[in-house]
């Protein structure tokens, strides 16, 4: 839907006003809605904020990204602008009401107060977007906006100071690691956490090195090939977690296809929907029966497209009869640098020391970022085999041409039912700068752009005990 890029600020367009969200749906199932982090669906007109999409309340950034500490997004290219975007069920949130207080605690204090503050008769659907831990390389430089108590952290503190930006990154993901556990301390406490389900997930894999870049991101997708961006695994495989008392088999691990789509028919029916009841032409399936049963071969989703045709690459993964998973990647748009394999920065090749176990971790099978048989995508369609090389160090396209061909149909089968995108070019008329240094819902009549009712800092009275 969002073609090569996301929504970016500025620009007329978001999630089409006719398709639900979560928000709408849980409603259905008499769920209080809460968005709190980032939105980044659409921020032109009101009617594509949260709050009109289905949220009974919303607190964050529209954006998809800001500064930490002032809130605000902005640009050098093509238009020289900056502007605030912190708002609270669509009304703009001025610096005087939050003091500047670090965005990832104020966004974490929010969630904690709707919990701390929910009717525990009825039950609460809550989206929480931390924008941690991001990268590097965006134009705000959020590895540097660590607050100093996580770089004291024992697992931070030890590595080398001679890599300090990597070591701010690794400080991010305590600050992650804090705020998750914030959160389940906040369940906890409300005494709701032994009827809860908490799914802990990311959108991508770590945006990796771009050579020449005077800003590098630090995160790491080793052993897997290349990173945020593109197809390989390292930008497309990341890891999950659904922790919830309300599992029969808890404590194990899945190896099977689960796309995002798949999210929503799987709380939905968690929830005691029925996924027969969601909206038409829906993309994911209900993984509820397979997760509450643990057995492998239930798993709904056997197919997964990664990529149609949006910057001129494709990709698909399908799992045959055996559970074998082959993924097929090809086309013109893959640049070579995203074609490496990226050591974390700190380490040496055969040094394992800075690893720790995980049974979740991924096993190459092969020697890590050293290619067997070379994968050039712009030249001819590469095939792996994912159960077996899950960091695509193999390309065995030559040795199984019907797979390939077979994929290549599944592809083209995609692209002939594909719709064209949505998305519209940056609009000047959007430039903060025109709206007193806010982004605003420009698009809207003129006597809706700005609050009618806004809010107010209301400081404390003094204190009239004796």
């Amino acid at each position: 839907m969002q073609g090569p890029s996301p929504i970016g600020s500025g620009e007329p367009w978001g999630l089409p006003l006719q398709f639900q969200t979560q928000g709408n749906l849980f409603k259905r199932l008499g769920y209080q809605t809460w968005n709190v982090g980032k939105w980044h669906l659409g921020e032109s007109t009101r009617a594509h904020y949260p709050e009109r999409r289905g949220f009974d309340y919303f607190y964050g950034i529209l954006a998809g990204e800001s500064n930490w500490f002032n809130y605000t997004v902005g640009w050098i290219t093509p238009i020289p602008n900056t502007g605030k975007v912190l708002r609270e069920n669509g009304k703009a949130v001025f610096g005087n009401i939050t003091n500047n207080v670090y965005f990832p605690d104020l966004i974490t204090s929010k969630a904690e107060q709707l919990i701390r503050n929910s009717d525990p008769n009825q039950p609460f659907y809550l989206l929480y977007t931390t924008p941690v831990p991001h990268s590097a390389i965006d134009r705000y430089s959020s590895a540097l906006h660590t607050m100093p108590q996580f770089q004291l952290r024992p697992s931070v503190f030890r590595f080398s100071s001679a890599f300090p930006k990597r070591k701010r990154q690794l400080g991010l993901i305590q600050v992650l690691d804090e705020n998750v556990k914030r959160l389940t301390d906040a369940l906890i406490n409300k005494g709701v956490a032994n009827n809860s389900i908490i799914v802990f997930f990311s959108d991508n894999g770590a945006a990796i090195p771009k050579p020449g870049a005077t800003r590098q991101n630090y995160g790491v997708n080793w052993p897997l090939r290349s990173g945020k961006g593109n197809l390989f695994e390292g930008g497309v495989r990341t890891v999950a977690c659904l922790w919830s008392p309300l599992l029969k088999r808890r404590g194990w691990i899945s190896n099977k296809l689960f796309h995002l789509t798949d999210w929503l028919p799987t709380l939905w029916e968690a929830a005691g929907g029925d996924p027969r009841n969601l909206p038409d032409g829906g993309d994911g399936f209900s993984h509820w029966r397979f997760l509450q049963s643990g057995a492998e071969g239930s798993s709904p989703r056997r197919e997964l497209l990664l990529d149609v045709n949006s910057g001129n690459y494709y990709g698909i993964i399908v799992e045959d009869q055996y559970g074998t998973m082959f993924k097929l990647l090809g086309g013109k748009g893959i640049p070579k640098s995203s074609l490496d394999f990226v050591q974390p920065e700190g380490t040496t090749a055969g040094d394992m020391s800075w690893r720790g176990y995980s049974p979740a971790a991924v096993k190459c099978n092969f020697r890590e970022g050293v290619e067997v048989t070379p994968c050039v995508p712009e030249v001819a369609d590469c095939l792996f085999d994912l159960t077996h090389d899950p960091c695509e160090l193999n390309n065995i396209a030559a040795r199984f041409p019907a797979t390939v061909q077979f994929l290549q149909q599944r592809i083209q089968s995609y692209n002939a039912t594909a719709l064209p995108s949505v998305s519209k070019p940056f609009d000047p008329q959007s430039n903060p700068n025109l709206w007193d240094g806010w982004w605003v819902p420009w698009k809207d009549p003129v006597g809706e752009i700005y609050d009618t009712d806004p809010l107010e800092f209301a400081p404390l009275s003094p204190s009239t005990a004796t």
